[in-house]
């Protein structure tokens, strides 16, 4: 036997006995299951003969190309200006309703015979 096979033929066997003692924690989790033990012990069971079972063949279960980062753009947030220009028409609208009259003054409009006529008791 070559070193090589030898080599290979090591890893084998530790993969084999990796494998037996994944099979023997599934077993336990079995026994568990039908003895009604808690589901944490179950639980721990199953996960070390998954770990078991990734140590035994990490070209499996190793990422060999890890997904690529995506950046992410941030848009600009325009609600502040939005709420300023809001706010800036608004208050421009009541300005331009002030200066100009339409704001429900009607001292500006009215006479001294109107004042008295609208403010007459009806006999």
């Amino acid at each position: 036997m070559t070193p090589a096979d030898t080599e290979r033929q090591a890893e084998l066997l530790q993969r084999a006995k990796i494998l037996a003692h994944a099979s023997e924690l599934y077993t336990k989790a079995a026994a568990a299951v039908a003895a009604n033990q808690p589901e944490e012990v179950r639980y721990r069971y199953i996960k070390s003969a998954k770990e078991s079972i990734e140590e035994a063949f990490p070209e499996v279960f190793q990422v060999r190309h890890p997904a690529p980062k995506y950046a992410i753009k941030e848009e600009h947030d325009y609600r502040v200006l939005k709420t300023i220009g809001l706010a800036a028409l608004i208050l421009g609208i009541l300005f331009s309703f002030v200066k100009f009259g339409p704001t429900g003054d009607l001292s500006k409009t009215w006479t001294t015979d109107d004042v008295a006529k609208s403010t007459a008791y009806p006999k």
